[in-house]
């Protein structure tokens, strides 16, 4: 990794020492094309991660708030009712249970508001990075310097176009990074079609009288005698925001609780890690520390979406089923991106036979990724 870094840097000081001497026309429409990818790609990114404030602004706009709160009133209900039938209603006890035992509300307040979105963020940039230093590493300055329009790699001039069956991590880091981004943006934007379709008041609000808007409008449905959730971040605050910020007021959609979004992009960050890094290679000694820390980080990127499933129930933002919601829009954003190349690969590649299942192990689309 050292190495590869040096690489890129050194191609980054030779891209900036050619352009001050005047770069050919075939440079500056490497460097442009670089940057559109990099830019639109951010753009894309940023709006995606955007989506609960997004929501908030088409409720607001095209709804009357009163409307909207019952609506989430009522599949809130409906989600406690299917949650009893199915004996899944637990989160009052589980949270009681906390209360006594642990406590530590400003930790879980702090990791619910904070947490979720810093490690979305730092696989995001990861992955990114991890690609345009792929590209860059893979373009022959030399060559654009003297006029030539090579920007193809060379193992792709060795190569035939054919549907090659290969594993992920024979893929290329521009073509790894395209799915797993294809794969979040998706599951994402089903969450958003979740927050204007269904509309669920989170679990901290069933018994809420007193808290209001920045319009002024009630936002809990005063069901005191029936429940009796805390809203942790509302008694104990958080190290980052409260819900009485007048910019979460403002921007954040109280009912956005289904699917969760906190739990989706857990589970994405941890598919991502074990995609790209796996287990602890066999190479590696079994009692070395870099054997240990690996599999360590390993195991802990896997436990990360249960301790967030654990912390959005216990702070009473969300239901089990709304944790369950957001493993199903993964699931399903996660098909849908890997049939789709399938399918894409074999229509570049020509081939009008069947289709191999979409639930086999082994990717076939390398070409879709070209």
């Amino acid at each position: 990794m050292k190495r590869g870094l040096a690489l890129v840097l050194r191609q980054l000081k030779r891209r900036l020492v050619v352009g001050l001497a005047g770069p050919s026309g075939h440079q500056r429409h490497a460097v442009v094309s670089l940057a559109l990818v990099a830019l639109s790609e951010l753009a894309l990114l940023v709006l995606t991660f955007c989506t609960n404030f997004l929501s908030a602004y088409v409720h607001n706009t095209a709804e009357a708030f009163r409307g909207f709160r019952l609506r989430s009133l009522a599949n809130a209900q409906r989600i406690v009712a299917f949650e009893r039938a199915t004996g899944l209603f637990f989160e009052q006890p589980l949270q009681r249970w906390h209360d006594t035992h642990f406590g530590g509300w400003r930790f879980w307040n702090t990791y619910y508001a904070g947490v979720h979105p810093v490690v979305t963020v730092v696989f995001l940039v990861f992955i990114l990075v991890r690609m345009f230093a792929w590209k860059l590493v893979r373009v022959n300055w030399k060559r654009l310097n003297e006029g030539s329009a090579a920007y193809a790699p060379e193992f792709d001039r060795a190569a035939p176009r054919t549907p090659a069956r290969v594993a992920f991590g024979e893929l290329t880091p521009a073509q790894q990074y395209r799915f797993l981004r294809a794969v979040w943006v998706l599951g994402a934007w089903l969450a958003f079609l979740g927050f204007l379709l269904v509309p669920v008041m989170p679990p901290r609000l069933l018994p809420v009288c007193d808290f209001f808007n920045a319009a002024g409008a009630n936002v809990g449905a005063c069901l005191t005698s029936e429940y009796a959730f805390i809203d942790t971040i509302g008694a104990h605050g958080s190290l980052l925001w409260d819900w009485n910020d007048e910019s979460v007021k403002t921007l954040n959609n109280p009912y956005a609780a289904f699917p969760s979004q906190h739990t989706l992009f857990a589970a994405w960050c941890a598919v991502t890690w074990i995609l790209l890094v796996g287990p602890a290679p066999p190479a590696l000694p079994r009692r070395s520390a870099r054997y240990s820390l690996r599999a360590l980080l390993r195991w802990g990127i896997v436990a990360y979406p249960l301790v967030t499933v654990y912390c959005i129930v216990i702070t009473a933002n969300h239901y089990i089923a709304d944790a369950l919601g957001g493993l199903v829009a993964l699931a399903v954003s996660y098909i849908a991106v890997h049939c789709y190349h399938l399918l894409r690969a074999r229509r570049a590649a020509g081939d009008h036979e069947l289709l191999p299942s979409c639930h086999s192990p082994r990717l076939q689309m390398a070409d879709a990724y070209a």
